[in-house]
């Protein structure tokens, strides 16, 4: 009896383990083939580990990288990608984006700009097969093979490159603070900086927007983001977002931007503008001119004037909240080639920057006042541009003249010396009085 008791439990044994064995094959081999003996690509360091460089600069060296294939296999099949695993840094190789196509050789350089916010930083190397991350059914890239590379970074002595925010789009970007603690970067994307604009970080829990084109703030702290295809959004924690587009037609590029407590405007390159009193709950069209199809420069003086351009450098004001306009004649010394810079000063005189090189201080109500003119002959178009207001002083950009910078109203409308080496494309005055710089190659800060 004990035999034929052991038999069956021998026999149930047997039985389970041939059913979860066969259940175990079935998982690996069923639309999802083991491919792991299959042979793999190779990556190799061949130069530049182990480099020194300053935070925001490229390494001294390039990066050279090697991949060897399997048998059967081209080296046109495999693309690498890089990832930063210390350090907020940036890879290039010449003109081309993350992943990157390598050489018929097997081989790659790029370059390696460091980050800005720790001393050691790290990246990987991986190397993908296009058959993988192109499959059809959805399942993640996953690399053949890896490579570490570090370098140790030290903060600059001067002017340094900025982190985190690549190189901000020198025609459509805009810097703001509401608090003078975290500033907010609008340049494709939306950053923000805790360090004074020495390392930014994109915004987090932001709809999918098209291009991010400018971003304000009212008075009470609420955010407006103009985007390049879809209109306003706005938020009054930066967690929830609500488009307020209702009554605007056509929302592709925007061409000017006003965010006032009661009054918003807004003009789009084939559309507007349109102005709304509501928060956007309906946006108004105006009729400005008959002549003009697109409108810039808007701005609101204390006493509810509107002011704009349209796109025959014609300037206009309404006094009755856009309902009916006035096209407004400045003397030629004042502006005689085209806006270049629009603001409204604390005492309420009108700063006009136009394309001559030329800024005029005008009394709104004489249109009269003051202009200095930076124009000198050497065949490029000269402006002035970015007038803001610090301190009781008035600062403005000069472009394209022999002497180009920053230049102020009570530095006897001289430049003021920043010792920058390259070309300034737009600044920010941040509340300590110190500069951001924002150049052809990126934004900078002074250490």
């Amino acid at each position: 009896m004990s035999k034929y008791i052991s038999a069956i439990k021998s026999l149930l044994t047997l039985t389970v383990f041939t059913i979860f064995t066969g259940c175990q094959k079935s998982d690996n081999t069923e639309g999802n083939p083991d491919v792991s003996s299959e042979p793999k690509a190779k990556i190799a360091l061949l130069t530049g580990d182990k480099q020194q460089g300053i935070y925001g600069d490229d390494l001294p060296n390039d990066l050279e990288l090697a991949i060897s294939v399997p048998a059967g296999k081209t080296v046109g099949q495999y693309y690498i990608r890089f990832g930063m695993i210390q350090g907020n840094g940036t890879i290039a190789d010449y003109g081309h984006d993350n992943p990157i196509n390598v050489a018929p050789n097997g081989k790659l350089r790029v370059r390696w700009r460091l980050g800005c916010d720790n001393p050691v930083q790290k990246l990987k190397a991986y190397v993908y097969a296009y058959s993988l991350s192109y499959s059809t059914n959805e399942i993640t890239a996953i690399p053949e093979d890896s490579v570490y590379v570090q370098a140790s970074g030290t903060k600059p002595s001067g002017w340094g490159r900025s982190c985190g925010c690549g190189v901000p789009d020198i025609y459509n970007s805009n810097i703001i603070t509401h608090d003078n603690k975290t500033l907010y970067l609008a340049s494709r994307e939306l950053y923000s900086s805790t360090d004074n604009g020495i390392n930014w970080t994109k915004v987090a829990g932001v709809p999918k927007w098209s291009e991010v084109r400018g971003v304000q703030f009212n008075s009470k702290g609420w955010m407006y983001v103009l985007t390049k295809n879809d209109g306003i959004f706005f938020s009054k924690d930066l967690r929830n977002w609500q488009a307020i587009n209702n009554g605007i037609l056509d929302m592709r590029d925007p061409t000017a931007f006003m965010v006032k407590d009661d009054v918003l405007m807004v003009s789009f390159y084939f559309d507007g503008p349109y102005l709304t009193q509501d928060n956007g709950g309906f946006w108004q069209k105006l009729l400005v001119s008959r002549n003009s199809q697109r409108f810039m420069f808007f701005n609101q003086h204390p006493d509810g004037t509107l002011y704009l351009f349209d796109d025959w450098d014609t300037f206009f004001k309404s006094k009755d909240m856009g309902k009916t306009w006035q096209s407004l004649q400045l003397d030629n010394n004042y502006y005689s080639s085209g806006p270049s810079g629009f603001a409204i000063g604390p005492d309420g005189n009108l700063f006009i920057g136009s394309g001559d090189a030329t800024i005029a201080q005008l009394s709104p109500t004489t249109l009269k006042g003051t202009s200095k003119r930076y124009y000198e002959w050497n065949g490029s178009t000269q402006s002035v541009s970015d007038i803001q207001f610090y301190n009781n002083d008035v600062f403005y950009l000069v472009s394209s003249t022999p002497k180009p910078g920053i230049y102020s109203l009570n530095n006897g409308w001289g430049r003021v010396e920043l010792d920058f080496p390259k070309t300034i494309v737009s600044y920010f005055r941040k509340s300590d009085g110190g500069f951001l710089l924002q150049s052809h190659d990126g934004l900078y800060y002074r250490n």
